[in-house]
């Protein structure tokens, strides 16, 4: 009898030992993987809440040496969010290929002035192919050039006062480069009250480094600036870097490893939002800088990009995906939401891109790229640049167009 009993005992440890083996890896797995909620992105759970951030769970740090958190806030039932929402609102009549827009008179031609809104832009007007940075109003009337470099300019950004307009460039990059994909660009600042007079002697010049920098953008009074940073052996992932206005005491607070992630920083400098893959799905980013966390504001399974912000960063509107890509003709559309992520809500309704959007700093004004108009009259609709103000065109208002010839504009900010 006794033999026996030990025969079961030695057969149920015999099983229970590959048992407890296996759980012994699964635990281990969890403890140390990278997307556990204690060592890294992609996890989340159920720890503190970050002071001032919305609700929700918490995952662990953006990246490596960055001390942030970040938030995934609790979801709310407004917007869309889902393919299920998505395949409901494709249904509806607004989007059916066949309601074909007219382009001429479909929108009203800005022609006098309104808010007084100092817009920069890239644009290729004086010299085709040949991007370069200009100012203008709403109307779009008499653009002013502000670079003549054969180089490529973009990623104007401008101050509240207008007195001093940022963009980026590769003017200076190494003419012995061997990689043109990987062109050394660098910031450069134009101080407007000297620009047309005798004392001007060109952009300055911010930047100094042997990386790609580009997406630049600034607080209202250009104290602040953000900016994507990636070095030529790591082209692809770039880092989203925080900075004084002069570019100085730089600092990495967000690594989003997304080449066209494009970051934008509230006229406070208080918060700055940006798209990153940081979840697995293409999301919009807010970095609170003074609390040093992130919240994930549109956590949804549909992509959105390029985001922009107000002063007081109460409001964010961005590019929602809802067919195709940000590389070709489809339905994108802008939408907005709060601080918290909450009240998302759509503000253009057409089937043409409209893409990206920049805000004024009292949230009242929402500049934007759009191919919703036909220049030539042969049904082929052409990028122009479009304002209304911010309730949105879903809501009753108005767009204007401001762009008043087919030549290619984008990037605006204001």
């Amino acid at each position: 009898m006794d033999e026996l009993k030990e025969k079961q005992d030695r057969d149920e440890l015999f099983w229970l030992f590959p048992v407890l083996l296996v759980v012994a890896i699964l635990g281990i797995t969890l403890a140390v993987r990278p997307g556990s909620c204690a060592t890294g992105p992609g996890g989340r759970g159920t720890g503190s809440v970050p002071k001032g951030a919305p609700t929700g769970q918490v995952s662990g740090v953006q990246g490596e040496d960055i001390a942030n958190q970040v938030v995934f806030p609790e979801g709310d039932s407004t917007g869309v969010r889902t393919l299920d929402q998505l395949t409901e609102l494709l249904g509806k009549d607004i989007y059916q290929t066949e309601e074909e827009p007219v382009g001429e008179g479909t929108y009203e031609d800005s022609v006098t002035a309104g808010p007084g809104l100092k817009i920069v832009v890239r644009c290729d007007i004086t010299e085709e192919g040949n991007s370069d940075i200009y100012m203008l109003d709403e109307t779009g009337y008499d653009p002013v050039r502000l670079t003549d470099w054969p180089s490529v300019e973009s990623f104007p950004a401008i101050t509240t006062d207008g007195t001093r307009v940022y963009f980026v460039s590769d003017h200076d990059d190494d003419p012995n480069n061997p990689n043109p994909f990987t062109k050394n660009s660098e910031i450069y600042m134009i101080d407007m009250t000297l620009f047309g007079t005798p004392d001007y002697k060109g952009p300055t010049r911010l930047t100094f480094n042997n990386e790609t920098d580009y997406g630049v953008s600034l607080s209202a009074d250009g104290s602040k600036m953000v900016y994507m940073s990636a070095t030529k052996e790591l082209p692809d992932e770039p880092k989203l870097m925080l900075a004084d206005g002069d570019a100085n005491n730089a600092k990495m607070v967000a690594d989003t490893r997304l080449k066209n992630a494009i970051p934008k920083i509230s006229g406070d400098g208080n918060y700055v939002v940006y798209n990153s893959f940081y979840d697995g799905e293409m999301d919009i980013y807010l970095y609170d800088v003074q609390g040093n966390f992130t919240v994930n504001l549109t956590n949804s399974d549909i992509p959105e990009y390029f985001p922009a912000i107000n002063y007081d960063g109460s409001i964010i509107i961005y590019e929602k995906l809802l067919q195709m890509t940000p590389q070709a003709e489809g339905f994108i559309e802008l939408y907005a939401c709060d601080r918290s992520g909450k009240n998302e809500r759509q503000l253009t309704y057409n089937r043409f891109a409209d893409s990206f959007p920049a805000i004024s700093d009292d949230g009242k004004w929402i500049v934007f790229v759009s191919k919703r108009w036909d220049f030539s009259g042969d049904t082929h609709y052409d990028e122009a640049l479009f304002y209304m103000d911010s309730k949105g065109e879903a809501n009753g208002a108005t767009v204007y167009k401001i762009t008043k010839d087919p030549y290619y504009e984008e990037q605006p900010d204001l």
